[in-house]
């Protein structure tokens, strides 16, 4: 019996990340001797005063925030930077762990900041290992500790990756706005940038979708993203940036410090496959578009002043 118990905690376990609470363990059978005796002999370690960890799974930044949430209670869910992180907004990185409660609890987190408002149906997504809001709600919740450049990255990262669909963060707007919340940090800026950037191509990379926001800063004609285009001879090519018009394009080459032989390999590949009549075709690096981004503006603008 109590092999057969200790067989199904180590078989939960990483289903929840290496995290039990007392009330899973009680479901399982595990009496408060049993648990007892499991943390005596190192097989689970205490988290906080509801939650343990099976120590037999590695620690992690994920952990830590699903602990945070299974400790804040019913209704708690990764929330601002952290379900930011969770969503992998473009941008952001593993940080301070955050969690939001419905706005009647107060419950004491250690080592998480703990939010408080009323969370409806369309805010949360419980749909992972780690429950969180939203991505709209987590957007229009980070907004107003961004810079402009961080909240455009974090836009499109989430937009390309489709975890953010523009009519429904509209609609989070208005929702917000009719329950009179129109003055909450950050939620101008976000439909600011939601109008500036209406219409504007999405790549399929954050390099490619950089390489967009400068020409966009630029003020130069926006590009078409993605085209597929028939080459001389046969056969089609696949190429990142095209303006039709002068029959430019322009192809964004991975970070070469930490492209693998096979990805370099490629890339060579794409670029030999582009000798296609009429087109001018320009490539820059990774780091021409990071470190030396007015280089690529100019040398853009100068073929389209050239070619049309």
């Amino acid at each position: 019996m109590v092999r057969a118990l200790d067989g199904a905690i180590a078989d939960l376990a990483p289903k929840t990340l290496g995290l039990l609470t007392h009330a899973q363990l009680d479901t399982l059978g595990v009496t408060r001797q049993r648990r007892r005796t499991l943390v005596a002999k190192g097989v689970l370690a205490p988290v906080s005063a509801r939650v343990v960890r099976h120590v037999a799974h590695r620690v992690s930044w994920r952990q830590r925030v699903l602990a945070a949430v299974l400790a804040a209670g019913d209704g708690a869910v990764a929330s601002h930077s952290a379900a930011a992180v969770l969503w992998r907004f473009d941008g952001l990185s593993p940080g301070p762990v955050e969690v939001t409660v419905p706005r009647a609890r107060r419950p004491r987190v250690l080592g998480a900041t703990v939010h408080r408002s009323d969370l409806g149906p369309a805010d949360v997504d419980l749909g992972y290992a780690v429950p969180r809001t939203s991505a709209p709600r987590t957007l229009l919740d980070i907004a107003s500790s961004l810079s402009p450049h961080q909240l455009e990255e974090a836009l499109d990262g989430a937009e390309r990756d489709g975890s953010i669909w523009r009519p429904r963060l509209r609609w989070h707007i208005d929702v917000l706005r009719r329950d009179g919340v129109a003055g909450r940090p950050g939620l101008g800026a976000v439909e600011a940038l939601l109008d500036r950037t209406e219409g504007r191509p999405l790549g399929d990379t954050w390099l490619e979708q950089e390489a967009i926001r400068l020409i966009e800063a630029a003020e130069l004609p926006r590009p078409r993203a993605q085209v597929t285009r028939r080459k001389q001879g046969g056969g089609t090519a696949r190429v990142d940036l095209f303006w039709d018009t002068a029959r430019l394009v322009v192809e964004l080459a991975g970070h070469g410090t930490h492209a693998t032989r096979r990805q370099r390999q490629r890339d060579d590949e794409r670029a030999a496959r582009l000798g296609l009549r009429g087109w001018q075709v320009v490539e820059f690096t990774y780091e021409d578009v990071v470190e030396r981004p007015g280089y690529v503006v100019e040398m853009i603008r100068t073929y389209l002043i050239e070619r049309t």
